[in-house]
């Protein structure tokens, strides 16, 4: 009940009337939106986009570290487009203060100069198959919630050891809040290489200050390369592999977009919330984003104090940072929206409007599921609160318990001393801990540690705090000691117990110790596997109510499923929005770009050498009929986080844009969706080819890519 559910997205805010802006869909299900599509200017066919038989658009596109991002082949050696910040991690992994790639940015000149990004993977999606009934019981109405679940779970770990044992990793993702269950069968590749990034100032030109805010500029794009075996498998970083040929690859179209053309973009959104109970909202409202503001507003302020101050923990730090304060501004976002929209009102009608289908047809499988629900929030309300201070304090404050927690699996494979499994923790915590330790700074750690710890022990009861902390002030001095002997802030130490395993050297240390004791906190703030049961069969028995109410009113209804990191597809078209009166427009250009340069502010710094290029106009082909060249451009596209990197393509299915982010005035469209404000903010693939091109002087990358000019 803690973890964040995969929910059901319906139309709810208008049943008949349908947005063909709206929607996250799959793609082998999408003959059902075809005339819809057509409608709107869509020019392939359903078997362009997805087909097991033939390459299809499906294969042009893949998830980066199993859903983080997403991103697009380009060329038929394995290059791929994704935006700028979901490679922020790998480019500020390869930095330091002597290749400083974050403030001068990359360019591979050739093959050999491609940077391996250790831990980064690639997942290509071979199929998606529905297997509800492999998964849910036939005899489920007769079992207990808690059987029920039980059998579930039990059928998803047996079919997706099948697929494993044959080499692919699969995911059995649920839908309509466990009505329906698909299975995603990927190949995945970990032999990953940096080959372009622009400098920060550039791809994240604007920074926090512009982050969700339209008029955007950021330039949002780099280009990663994917390597494999020499029979085309997927393997390990060797210097024998050899660049990936993908079945399909996307053309890009260079010749711009224009408002009311049709837009697409496939990829791999996270979760949107759409269907959550007006119970479930309020949660969210009053704990979840209350907590996350709070405690990560105490962790971004010291950690920036020590980034202002020392280059190298700047550098360090960079992607910390950025993910830490992207999911704080997130939560005041949505916080704001729901203060100042109608959320609550929508979502208290429909349920008052479901209870009364209920009643009227008396459909007494789903009597009182409304208020079964609320209870539920009720009696789990002080846990969740309980344990969101920990997550956004402790999990995401103190480096070393996440470390700490990665680590379990080898030392309680050590304990068991089971050899296999011992060498597979190995191989996964050998990239683990070189990103840990290179990005790692103990004084940072216990400084921002001792201070959310402190954090915690206000907000939460004693009985919640990890065992054996009594009188706090010696606590804080033994923190110290504890990090500054501990096999999870030594490189040379850990290094070492990977080369000579021994459970003892875990046992001794105090450090590990005490981030085991905090994991082991959070146990107290579960309820029973019973109550955690008859929760989701509760959620899923309001889902299939809300579904069937829906469809008795229209049979048309297209119902289309919650986003849950499985590749799906959104078509809508170009256009802007109005907000309070205000024309709020579709593009920006290199101009306005130029007219938010302030080089006191690293956030809106423009560089010399890019000033020239705007001042010489010597933009190519890349402009506008009229000179100008624009940099980004608005589409109603239904997207969310892991859409980030998504290519925004055309009628034809060729790139012409990078999805990269959303507006401030629609950051509660995770939960309803509104067609005339929610837009996604796209760069124009124009800009990022001049900056390719004119900037960087990257013959051999232009060379490599498909480009059309109509």
């Amino acid at each position: 009940m803690k973890k964040t559910c995969l929910l059901l997205i319906l139309f709810f805010t208008t049943i008949c009337n349908l947005k063909a802006d709206e929607g996250m869909w799959i793609l082998s299900l999408i003959g059902k939106n075809y005339n819809q599509m057509k409608a709107l200017g869509f020019k392939l066919t359903p078997e362009d986009l997805y087909n097991l038989n033939q390459p299809s658009l499906k294969d042009a596109v893949v998830a980066l570290n199993h859903g983080e991002c997403t991103a697009e082949f380009v060329s038929n050696q394995g290059l791929l487009f994704t935006n700028h910040h979901c490679g922020y991690d790998d480019i500020q992994s390869q930095s330091s203060v002597y290749h400083d790639y974050l403030t001068n940015g990359f360019c591979a000149k050739n093959l050999k100069e491609e940077l391996p990004i250790y831990g980064k993977t690639v997942s290509l999606l071979e199929s998606i198959t529905d297997v509800t009934e492999k998964i849910i019981p036939q005899n489920a109405d007769k079992m207990s919630a808690l059987e029920r679940q039980q059998q579930i779970e039990n059928n998803i770990e047996e079919l997706s050891s099948t697929y494993e044992e044959q080499g692919y990793y699969v995911t059995i993702d649920n839908f309509f809040n466990g009505n329906y269950y698909y299975l995603s069968k990927y190949k995945v590749y970990k032999d990953v290489r940096l080959v372009f990034a622009p400098p920060e100032a550039i791809g994240n030109f604007g920074g926090e200050t512009d982050n969700w805010v339209w008029p955007r500029h950021s330039v949002d794009f780099c280009m990663f390369r994917v390597y494999c075996a020499p029979d085309g498998s997927p393997a390990d970083y060797s210097e024998n592999n050899i660049p990936f040929t993908p079945k399909k690859y996307l053309t890009i179209n260079a010749s711009g977009v224009k408002e009311g053309d049709f837009s697409m973009i496939i990829g791999f959104p996270g979760e949107t919330y759409r269907h959550n109970s007006v119970a479930e909202i309020n949660q969210t409202i009053n704990c979840d984003n209350k907590c996350c503001i709070e405690a990560l507003d105490l962790v971004l302020k010291q950690m920036k104090n020590f980034m202002d101050k020392n280059d190298t923990i700047r550098i360090q730090y960079a992607s910390k940072y950025a993910t830490l304060y992207n999911t704080y501004k997130y939560s005041v976002g949505c916080n704001k929206c729901f203060e100042t929209k109608n959320i609550i009102e929508n979502k208290t009608q429909l349920e008052n409007e479901l209870t009364k289908w209920i009643n009227d047809n008396n459909k007494t499988e789903y009597k009182n599921i409304v208020n079964s629900l609320k209870k539920d929030y009720k009696k789990d309300y002080k846990n969740n609160f309980y344990y969101c201070n920990w997550v956004y304090s402790l999990y995401m404050g103190c480096e070393f318990i996440e470390f700490g927690h990665s680590l379990y699996d080898y030392y309680y494979n050590l304990l068991l001393n089971n050899q296999t499994e011992i060498d597979k923790s190995i191989q996964k915590l050998k990239t683990k801990y070189h990103n840990y330790f290179n990005n790692y700074n103990k004084k940072v750690d216990y400084e921002i540690s001792s201070k959310m710890l402190n954090y915690y022990f206000n907000k939460v009861p004693k009985k919640y705090w990890p065992k054996g902390i009594s009188n706090v002030p010696e606590f804080y001095d033994d923190l110290k000691t504890r990090i500054n002997n501990s096999i999870l802030t030594d490189e040379k130490s850990f290094n070492n117990i990977l080369e000579h395993p021994s459970y003892i050297a875990f046992q001794q240390d105090k450090l590990f110790d005490l981030s085991k004791e905090i994991l082991y906190a959070t146990t107290k703030m579960y309820n029973s596997d019973k109550f955690d049961a008859n929760f989701e069969y509760h959620k899923y028995l309001y889902t299939k109510a809300k579904q069937e109410m829906l469809l008795s009113k229209n049979p048309d209804t297209l119902l289309y499923y919650d986003a849950n990191s499985t590749m799906r597809l959104t078509y809508g078209k170009v256009c802007g929005y109005k907000y309070n009166n205000k024309d709020m427009g579709w593009y920006t250009t290199f101009d306005s770009f130029i007219n938010k340069k302030n080089n006191n502010d690293k956030e809106f710094y423009v560089s010399e050498k890019l000033e020239n290029l705007y001042l010489s106009k010597d933009y190519g082909q890349y402009s506008e009929p009229d000179g100008t060249i624009r940099v980004c451009y608005l589409t109603d596209n239904d997207i969310t986080g892991g859409n980030s990197g998504s290519g925004c393509l055309n009628a034809n299915g060729q790139l012409v844009g990078l999805a990269f982010d959303g507006n401030w005035e629609a950051m509660s469209s995770d939960y309803m969706f509104e067609p005339e404000i929610t837009r996604t903010i796209c760069v124009d693939i124009r800009f990022i080819l001049f900056i390719i091109d004119k900037y960087s002087k990257a013959d051999n990358i232009l060379n490599e890519l498909t480009i059309v000019w109509n």
